[in-house]
């Protein structure tokens, strides 16, 4: 029951996460769908079949009349047949299945020959019962009921007529080929050999049903051939094309069908009232940018689905780059735009890899809305496309490890000459001169400065707005006189101190795997504060008496697992960020309290006692991070009790309880690899090597007796001293 309950909670949790990426995928397609049918609007003709051009209207770029093309080279492609191939495997597998399937069949009519033998007048039919065993002989086909009682009732003379006409009828029809997607027509021809002398009732219950489960093709279509045949006829037919700037029509002619369709493709024809081929192709547009943000996402930043809220930054982020960049596009210049806003915000605020993911999404929109609709290549496109990818990604590099506002500012101005030498790369023989190197290094710095403003200015509303984790946040947190990790330093000391250790402990580790560092180690701050609830019932703020000493284990046992859920209500009421909250609920994962488990068994024995019941509600930790901190939470609590620590013996007991974790299923749901958990370890290792070093033996010293010998040789000297002028005189 507890199984059927925990896997219905998680499946409720997987279709919550999995609606809310629904809605900010939806929302985001909106957004984005709004701000191009806005920004994109080509000059338009009202011309129709037959009617008169109001002016001559050229080809803004090479254009191909995609639908002749595309219907002239699909039939070309249609009308290529398919190659073939000859599979020798099968015919001999297709005669074993139906010898299988028969001595099935054989067994099924036996056992009613068995049945009829032991009926009387009064019980002359074949029960459920019997239906029920004979179905259960079969496991490679299956029959109705009415196809069994007709087995059950042929005689064996009829039944065997039957087993040699359809194998012999098979493998006649296999010497002589089978194609493939002709089975149907292949049974056909089997029927016309084998029917005449078998029962109508046995070949259409018995023999088409065993055909259709044994016979396959042998003549197998060659998918790769076909494809490359289909191909080749295919790209041999040559596109009709209209070249850049040749009149398509001219003013006082009548248009043709074929002039409406070039002009169709170029987006250059207004409807009666809507022009829907400008919706279609920005819809289409923003679903292809969409799904290819998907599958990056997919293949690259799983996580990233998993980012809850933190969706609508992206979004908002993305948002707030557009407007921005059209408003200076429209008013200054497209080279002013600050196309890196977008990059710059989500690297502070998320990460690398959002960062990344919005950079691409962002660059892709800018350049299709820079196009103006008509897709033209144009070098004011190509330079806004490599100005939102260079730009946004030297941003993401600068950025990824030094966050600190000034240095975002001084970011701007790196990037500002970076998009200087883009520009030169994209226009070079317009940037020649003196007078439009200084222009476009202007407008470089305008744009790329104030990208780094924006993101100054909106990086800490949307950090409080979304109660984020950023490195800024995470360092305001680590400050010991945060209200918790004040509370818990001065009410629970040990445990204090033990979140200090766990801390250097997933710090290192996260460096040595490439995890996020600060993360780990605030994390570690605040893993415990539950404690805070019930602070003495813990060992390590114990003086004195165990209140464990004089408690039912099972009471122990839900006193201890209740302090990650007291972790989490505090957190929530102390707002901090999500990530901490989920670090604190997974620092466990569902392991069990084996010591009180063992002393409850010890009581009641083992057959009275549920592990489940000893186990922390979990979940199990969900990314690197959060294993990290567990992994250095079990491993910092177990090396304060071995006696004499020596490198080996932490060492040993290190990988023990990592091993224990593994094996417990604590890590499967969690990102690292087996070469990261090594490296964790060696990690642990380091660190607890300088925590329990070996430290020297002091010999006993009798400080009072020293002192009165140095203080007696110090009055020698001086009386020595004073009496060796004397003598000399």
């Amino acid at each position: 029951m507890e199984n059927i309950r925990m896997k219905g909670k998680a499946w409720l949790e997987g279709a919550s996460t999995g609606v809310k990426l629904a809605l900010y995928a939806l929302l985001t397609y909106a957004v984005l769908l709004c701000i191009c049918l806005i920004t994109i609007s080509p000059e338009q003709y009202d011309i129709s079949v037959g009617g008169v051009a109001p002016k001559t209207i050229t080809a803004s770029r090479d254009v191909e009349d995609s639908i002749t093309t595309k219907r002239r080279r699909q039939a070309a492609a249609d009308a290529v047949s398919p190659v073939y191939y000859k599979d020798d495997t099968v015919s001999e597998a297709v005669l074993l299945d139906l010898d299988a399937v028969f001595s099935e069949l054989r067994a099924v009519r036996e056992l009613g020959e068995q049945i009829r033998a032991g009926w009387t007048q009064d019980n002359s039919s074949f029960s459920a019962e019997d239906y029920a065993q004979a179905s259960r002989l079969l496991t490679s086909i299956t029959l109705s009921e009415y196809q069994v009682r007709t087995l059950m009732n042929t005689a064996e003379r009829d039944f065997e007529s039957l087993y040699q006409s359809v194998s012999s009828a098979a493998k006649t029809t296999l010497v002589s080929m089978i194609t493939e997607g002709q089975t149907t027509e292949a049974i056909n021809n089997i029927q016309q050999i084998v029917a005449y002398n078998t029962r109508t009732d046995l070949w259409y219950n018995i023999a088409i049903p065993t055909l259709r489960a044994c016979l396959r093709p042998n003549m197998l279509i060659d998918q790769e051939a076909t494809e490359e045949n289909r191909q080749k006829a295919y790209d041999a037919v040559e596109p009709t094309i209209y070249k850049q700037d040749q009149n398509i029509v001219v003013k006082g002619d009548r248009v043709s069908a074929e002039q409406i369709a070039v002009l169709e493709a170029l987006g250059l024809l207004r409807g009666d009232s809507v022009d829907y081929s400008l919706y279609i192709n920005a819809a289409i547009a923003i679903a292809l940018v969409m799904a290819a943000a998907y599958v990056f996402t997919a293949m690259f930043a799983p996580e990233l689905f998993h980012m809850g809220r933190s969706a609508l930054v992206l979004l908002i982020a993305g948002v707030l780059t557009i407007a921005m960049s059209l408003l200076f596009g429209r008013y200054l210049d497209v080279r002013a735009m600050p196309v890196m806003l977008a990059a710059m915000l989500a690297v502070n605020l998320l990460g690398v890899k959002p960062a990344i993911l919005l950079n691409i999404v962002t660059a892709i929109l800018m350049t299709f809305l820079t196009v103006k609709g008509t897709g033209i290549a144009t070098a004011q496109a190509m330079t806004v496309l490599m100005l939102t990818a260079v730009g946004g990604t030297a941003s993401i590099f600068l950025l990824r490890k030094n966050p600190a506002r000034v240095f975002v500012l001084v970011s701007g101005l790196i990037v500002g000459v970076i998009d200087l030498l883009v520009m030169v790369a994209v226009d070079a023989v317009e940037l020649m001169s003196l007078t439009s190197v200084l222009t476009g290094l202007g407008y470089a710095l305008i744009g790329a400065f104030a990208s780094a403003v924006l993101c100054v200015g909106l990086q800490p509303i949307l950090e409080a707005a979304f109660n984020l984790v950023t490195p800024a946040k995470l360092i305001e947190l680590s400050n010991p006189n945060q209200p918790l990790l004040r509370r818990l330093m001065i009410e629970t000391p040990g445990t204090y101190h033990h979140s200090m250790i766990v801390a250097n402990l997933g710090e290192a580790a996260a460096e040595a795997i490439g995890a996020d560092a600060l993360l780990v180690r605030v994390g570690a701050y605040y893993h415990d504060i539950g404690k805070l609830v019930r602070p003495m019932y813990f060992k390590e703020n114990q003086i004195g008496e165990n209140p464990h000493d004089k408690t039912d284990p099972r009471v122990s046992t839900a006193i201890l697992t209740e302090h990650t859920r007291d972790g989490v209500e505090l957190a929530r009421k102390h707002h901090l960020p999500e990530s901490l909250v989920d670090m604190i609920r997974q620092h466990h994962g569902d392991t069990p309290v084996m010591y009180f488990y063992a002393k409850t068994v010890k009581l009641l024995g083992e057959e009275n006692v549920d592990l489940r019941d000893f186990r922390y509600d979990g979940p199990k930790p969900q990314t690197a991070e959060a294993a990290i901190l567990m992994l250095a939470d079990t491993v910092e609590a177990a090396v304060r009790s071995i006696q004499e620590p020596t490198r080996e013996k932490m060492s040993a007991m290190i990988r023990k309880l990592v091993r224990g974790k593994m094996e417990d299923g604590q890590l499967d749901e969690c990102t690292l690899t087996f070469r990261d958990i090594g490296k964790i370890c060696t990690a642990f290792e380091t660190v607890l090597q300088g925590v329990f070093h070996e430290r020297i033996e002091y010999p006993k010293v009798d400080l009072k007796k020293a002192q009165r010998k140095s203080e007696k040789r110090a009055a020698e000297q001086a009386a020595a001293a004073k009496s060796a002028p004397e003598e000399k005189k």
